[in-house]
């Protein structure tokens, strides 16, 4: 039975693509991914990176929050535990991590995601983007390298840097949770 997240996410993407009168194929040639692989995301019958929702996103010069978007109104949003829109989080196939999407609202100027990184996981790859970003441990540890420089971070411990300087995170010993607060959002 597909994930209810899943569901809804796939409604979303098909709708915008409905929306624009473009079919799967359009879709595929659009973004290098396959008519099978769209047709199961619609469906909410398949997971989804980080990364191919960003070319998805970015085939309809739109933004990834706008494809995981709960509730257009101004309202408060409350996500319990565990149930933000989840991602599988990677780069060049390497992070092991789930990202879950704490404010899934365009138009916001905070992002807040919460990894949840497994043992040996991380972001390997150089990451920049403009702005600033704050991390958080909530468990576990990991080794955050901002520029040339390295720090050991562990439950309880930030981070706060300039998010134009390439950085990346492992975690060590054991999994992770960590939650990165971006200003302006990221995806």
């Amino acid at each position: 039975m597909p994930d209810q997240d899943a569901v809804e996410l796939g409604q979303r993407i098909r709708k915008l693509r409905t929306a624009h009168g473009q079919s799967l194929a359009d879709v595929a040639r659009g973004t290098e991914l396959t008519e099978s692989f769209l047709s199961r995301l619609e469906r909410g019958m398949t997971g989804v990176t980080v990364d191919t929702l960003r070319r998805i996103a970015a085939f309809w010069n739109a933004e990834i929050v706008d494809l995981l978007e709960r509730d257009a109104g101004p309202a408060p949003i409350v996500i319990r535990g565990g149930s933000g829109p989840a991602l599988q989080a990677e780069s060049h196939g390497r992070l092991r991590a789930t990202a879950e999407t704490l404010i899934p609202r365009s138009g916001t100027s905070l992002q807040a995601t919460l990894y949840r990184t497994a043992k040996r996981g991380g972001r390997f790859d150089d990451f920049s983007h403009p702005g600033e970003e704050l991390v958080f441990v909530v468990s576990g540890r990991i080794r955050y390298i901002v520029g040339n420089d390295t720090f050991e971070l562990s439950a309880g411990d930030s981070i706060w840097h300039r998010s134009d300087t390439a950085h990346r995170w492992e975690s060590i010993d054991g999994e992770s949770v960590s939650l990165h607060v971006n200003n302006p959002p990221v995806w």
